[in-house]
């Protein structure tokens, strides 16, 4: 039975993400999407929480700490230039979204960029880079049209 409590342990399940439970703090919650070192060790600040002690050691009521922390969209502690979503177009309100939300609000973003039919809209349904980058040797995106290429000769 003590092997089976290891086993279930190894994983530990913050706002969706499974993360190692071996790794510490600091760098296990940057593994969660939208979530990098320095906000992860604005969390541990703001919650006071040791950055070096590993996951594992941590108690169910600092795991429930955490999620709730991030959760809460006003974040209190987190400097405004942190968050990731800074005047949210609907609200105007300073927000940090992590996992899914992120993914959602760039689905939003294009759709609503798509509506307008300016530049930036047409680079993205292109699938194209929209901020100026080259596109000579970059954003390949599909792989199976190179493989192919590859495989008759590169023509």
């Amino acid at each position: 039975m003590v092997k089976e409590e290891k086993q279930q342990s190894v994983l530990i399940r913050i706002a969706g993400t499974d993360i190692s439970a071996n790794s510490t703090i600091l760098f296990g919650l940057a593994k969660i999407k939208g979530i990098g070192i320095m906000f992860s060790n604005a969390i541990c600040q703001t919650l006071k929480l040791d950055k070096n002690m590993k996951l594992s050691s941590l108690k169910d009521s600092d795991i429930e700490k955490i999620e709730s922390f991030l959760s809460n969209p006003e974040m209190p502690g987190i400097p405004n230039w942190l968050k990731n979503q800074r005047k949210e177009y609907e609200s105007g309100k300073d927000l940090h979204l992590i996992s899914k939300d992120i993914d959602f609000n760039l689905l939003q973003l294009r759709r609503r960029v798509g509506k307008l039919k300016t530049y930036k809209a047409l680079r993205y349904r292109a699938r194209l880079p929209v901020r100026g980058q080259r596109t000579k040797s970059n954003f390949r995106r599909n792989k199976t049209l190179a493989a192919m290429k590859a495989k008759r000769g590169g023509n």
